[in-house]
C-alpha cells in the first residue's frame, strides 16, 4: 500500500482484499491455529498481556477472551478524531492484515474491508495513545467489528448493530488472536501520519508563494534565489524551494537586482535554506512513513516461512516519530521566518503611512479591509509564541506503565497531534504576512509589473479584500483570505508535491 492509497481509502475510496492478500492472511491464521494447538505460549493469545504477560490462560476459555480484551483496553477520551483520520487508520490495519504478519482471521480482515466499503467508521476519541501501539483508540474499532458501541454511519452516528446490518455485514466472532491483531497496532498514527505529509505538502507550497511575494512587497534583491546560490550547497530542499520561488517571480518588475538593496533582511535572505529544510525533512518523514506502511509490526508477529510467533517491539516506530518531532521543528523554523517578515512588511508600511502621508487610509468609515494585516501583527506574534511551545520534544515524556513492564514509549500520537495544531498556525501566519504585502504593495504605489506567480496571489487578495466593505473587523478579513489561499493552491502555478 502507497501513501496515495491510503490517502484516497482516507476520503471515501473502496477497497479490495485480494486473492494474495487472503491466501497470505489464510498462512498466517494455520500458524496461530496451530501453534495454540500445541498448547504454545503466545503473549495475548494464550496467555494475559501487559504484566500478566506469564499468566497462561485456559483452552477453553480464549475465545471468551476475545471480547473481553477489546472491553479492557477501551481507554480513550475527547473530542472524535476526523473521519479521514479514523479511515486512514483503518485501511492501514487492513493492510497491516494482509502482510500476513498479524495471525488475523480473514473473517475480521473481510468485515474491516467491508466497513471501509460502506462508509462504517467507529466513533474514536481523540485522546488515547502513548505511541506504543493505539490500543485504547482501537479497541473502538474492535468493538465495532463485534456489533458493540456507536459508529459513524454515512454523516449519522448509530448503534454499530444497526449500521453493520444495514450494509449486510455480521458483527465477526473473534478467534484467538483476533483481538488483540485488531488493537495492536499503531496503525492510527500511521494514517494520521499520511494525511499530515500531505497537509505539509500543501503549507510548504503555500510558504513559498507567500514569502515570494513579500519579496515583491520589499522589492527584494533576487540574488539569493540564484541558481548558483542553491547550487553551491547542494542541498535538495534548497535547491527546489530557489527553484520555486523563481519561478513564482517570473517576469517581475519589482525585484530587479540593479534597483534592489545590495542585501535584505535575514529572514528574507534565508528562505531557500529554512524552507527547504522543511522540505528535506518532509521527504524523510514520507520514507519513513512507507516504511510503516510496508512493515509487519504486529507483536506477537507471525512469521509465515518459518512458521513461528514472536514477540518483539516492531510496534515501536520510533524512526517516524523522531523525523516528525524534526519536522515540527523545522516547520515552527518557517512559522517564525514568516512572523519576522511579518515585522519588517509592517515596518515599511507603517513608515509610508506616515502622518501627512497620501498613503494613509481614510477611517470615517472604518478600516478599509486591506490594512487588515497592520492590525494582525500583533496576534501573528502571539500565535508564534504558541508555535514554539508545540515544537518542544514530547516523545520523552511518558512514564512507565503496566507495573513498570511498559516502560517506553514514544509518544508518537501527541507528536503528530502537535504537527496538527503546527499547521493550522503556520498557516494563520502566513496569511496575516499575505496581507501585509497587500497593504504594503497597496500603499507603496506603482512600482513594475508582478511575477508570474505572486501576481496571481495578489489579485486573489485583490478579489477577497475588493469584495469586502470598510469596517470588515481583520479576523473576518483574515479567515475569509485564508480560506482561499489553502483552496485555491493549484490557482497560482506552483505544484504541491
Amino acid at each position: 500500500m502507497t501513501l496515495e492509497d491510503v490517502l484516497a481509502v482516507a476520503g471515501g475510496s473502496p477497497v479490495e482484499l485480494t486473492t494474495e492478500a487472503v491466501e497470505r492472511i489464510e498462512r498466517s491464521r494455520a500458524v496461530v491455529d496451530a501453534a495454540i494447538e500445541r498448547g504454545d505460549a503466545i503473549y495475548g493469545v494464550t496467555t494475559g498481556v501487559g504484566h500478566a504477560r506469564n499468566e497462561r490462560l485456559p483452552h477453553e476459555a480464549l475465545d471468551a477472551m476475545q471480547p473481553i480484551l477489546v472491553e479492557m483496553h477501551l481507554g480513550a477520551w475527547g473530542d472524535p478524531m476526523p473521519t479521514e483520520v479514523v479511515r486512514a487508520g483503518m485501511a492501514v490495519r487492513l493492510s497491516g492484515f494482509a502482510r500476513g504478519g498479524a495471525g488475523v482471521s480473514v473473517a475480521v480482515a473481510r468485515a474491516l474491508a467491508e466497513m471501509l466499503n460502506h462508509q462504517i467508521h467507529p466513533i474514536i476519541p481523540r485522546y488515547g495513545s502513548v505511541g506504543a501501539g493505539d490500543l485504547g483508540q482501537l479497541a473502538y474499532l474492535g468493538r465495532a467489528l463485534l456489533g458493540k458501541g456507536v459508529v459513524e454511519w454515512r454523516g449519522e452516528t448509530v448503534a454499530a448493530a444497526e449500521a453493520l446490518s444495514r450494509a449486510g455485514i455480521s458483527p465477526v466472532g473473534m478467534r484467538p488472536k483476533d483481538a488483540l491483531a485488531v488493537i495492536s497496532s499503531n496503525a492510527l498514527m500511521v494514517g494520521h501520519g499520511v494525511k499530515l505529509s500531505a497537509a505539509v505538502a500543501e503549507l510548504l507550497a503555500l510558504a513559498d508563494l507567500v514569502a515570494a511575494t513579500s519579496m515583491e512587497a520589499i522589492g527584494a534583491n533576487p540574488s539569493f534565489i540564484d541558481s548558483a546560490v542553491a547550487g553551491a550547497r547542494g542541498s535538495p530542499g534548497q535547491l527546489e524551494v530557489s527553484q520555486r520561488l523563481r519561478e513564482a517571480l517570473a517576469g517581475s518588475e519589482r525585484t530587479d537586482s540593479a534597483m534592489a538593496s545590495v542585501q535584505d533582511p535575514i529572514s528574507f535572505r534565508v528562505i531557500p535554506q529554512v524552507h527547504g529544510a522543511c522540505r528535506d525533512v518532509l521527504d524523510r518523514f514520507v520514507s519513513d512513513l512507507e516504511k510503516e506502511l510496508n512493515a509487519t509490526s504486529d507483536n506477537p508477529m507471525v512469521d509465515v516461512e518459518s512458521e513461528r510467533i514472536l514477540s518483539n517491539g516492531n510496534f515501536h516506530a520510533m524512526t517516524l516519530v523522531v523525523t516528525a518531532e524534526s519536522l515540527n521543528l523545522a516547520l515552527a523554523h518557517l512559522g517564525l521566518l514568516s512572523e519576522r517578515r511579518c515585522g519588517q512588511l509592517w515596518d515599511a508600511v507603517v513608515s509610508s503611512m506616515g502622518e501627512g502621508s497620501e498613503g494613509a487610509p481614510p477611517l470615517e468609515e472604518g478600516a478599509p479591509p486591506y490594512v487588515a494585516g497592520l492590525a494582525l501583527r500583533y496576534p501573528a506574534a502571539a500565535r508564534y509564541t504558541r508555535l514554539r511551545q508545540l515544537a518542544q520534544p514530547v516523545s520523552l515524556d511518558v512514564p512507565p506503565l503496566s507495573l513498570s513492564v511498559e516502560d517506553h514509549a514514544n509518544n508518537g500520537s501527541e507528536v503528530l497531534w502537535s504537527t496538527r495544531a503546527i499547521i493550522e498556525i503556520v498557516t494563520e501566519i502566513l496569511t496575516v504576512e499575505t496581507l501585509i504585502a497587500f497593504a504594503r504593495l497597496s500603499v507603496s504605489g506603482p512600482g513594475g509589473r508582478l511575477g508570474a506567480g505572486t501576481g496571481r496571489v495578489v489579485d486573489l487578495v485583490g478579489d477577497v479584500v475588493g469584495g469586502l466593505p470598510h469596517g470588515t473587523l481583520p479576523d473576518e478579513t483574515h479567515a475569509r483570505l485564508m480560506t482561499e489561499l489553502t483552496s485555491r493552491l493549484d490557482d497560482f502555478g506552483n505544484r504541491v508535491r
